[in-house]
């Protein structure tokens, strides 16, 4: 699922692809080590469509799955880590995507378990832009996890697996590679309002801030007037995931609040300040659509 905004037309390679395939090498060994320095700096231990919704729209009860592990910034986490094949993608061709969680020993773990209402697994797509956001739910197949997959941009994208294990929130990230000229987009402006289709969606003015908990109120209105039948998705009122401009750190939270005249209310701590890129999904007449913003959390 895309928000389909910030898409551009694909320019292809240039005249000379051994050179291009060149830097492309080049460009592969520096943010891997780029990455392995942000997986040490993050602490973890690196030896270590639309899917199913629930009958109700009540908010999610009781206490959040630990964080531990939850960032994206690493593809090891609490003894586990992910595997993505292929690793290289053809821009604008759909493929098949193998995920695997596997154990310290590179066994897979088995199959994941659902809670909330939610499936087992989320399945995360943007580029390092920040563009392009696409949310899927792998099917099982196998000891492993698979999705269609069509990423219509080059450059290097980055891929969250999002899980529970005993209750416990696990993200996993690894990234992806579709060749071909990057054109990087910038971040939209810093603003209350956008839109989603035929939506107009509010973000309430709350001082965000790095470190404490903070308030996401969005109002979800259609010609004017709030949308009275927000339908549940994911067994919830909503969707919300943050990512940090900086690092790519991965942020998803669930609603705690929601109600019939389009409020949806959501509880998040950003650990770090910079400028984010909020992804809101929500569902309505049996279609959920993607609302972007851009918000700068401050120390």
């Amino acid at each position: 699922m895309t928000s389909g905004a910030d898409d551009r037309p694909s320019r292809g390679w240039t005249a000379a692809p051994v050179a291009r395939l060149a830097a492309f090498a080049i460009l592969l060994a520096v943010l891997a080590g780029v990455a392995a320095l942000v997986g040490r700096a993050s602490g973890l231990d690196v030896e270590e469509s639309a899917g199913h919704e629930s009958a109700g729209g009540a908010p999610h009860g009781g206490e959040a799955p630990a964080a531990r592990g939850a960032n994206g910034l690493s593809d090891a986490s609490a003894g586990l880590r992910l595997r993505l094949e292929p690793a290289t993608l053809e821009a604008g061709v759909r493929s098949r995507l193998e995920l695997a969680i596997v154990d310290r020993h590179g066994e897979p773990i088995g199959a994941l378990h659902a809670s909330h209402g939610e499936p087992p697994l989320h399945l995360i797509l943007v580029r390092r832009d920040l563009s392009g956001y696409q949310h899927l739910h792998p099917k099982r197949s196998g000891e492993s996890y698979v999705a269609d997959v069509a990423l219509p941009l080059p450059g290097i994208w980055r891929a969250y697996a999002d899980f529970e294990i005993d209750g416990e929130k696990i993200v996993l990230g690894r990234d992806l590679f579709v060749p071909g000229e990057f054109a990087p987009l910038p971040l939209p402006a810093i603003a209350a309002t956008t839109r989603a289709e035929s939506y107009d969606v509010e973000l309430g003015r709350e001082e965000l801030r790095a470190g404490a908990e903070t308030t996401l109120r969005f109002l979800i209105s259609r010609s004017g007037e709030p949308v009275e039948a927000l339908q549940p998705y994911l067994g919830a009122a909503g969707h919300l995931v943050a990512i940090r401009e900086d690092d790519l750190t991965y942020l998803h939270v669930h609603p705690f609040e929601g109600s019939a005249t389009g409020r949806i209310g959501f509880g998040a701590d950003f650990a770090e300040p910079g400028r984010y890129a909020l992804f809101l999904q929500f569902r309505h007449e049996g279609r959920v659509r993607t609302a972007r913003f851009t918000v700068a959390v401050d120390r």
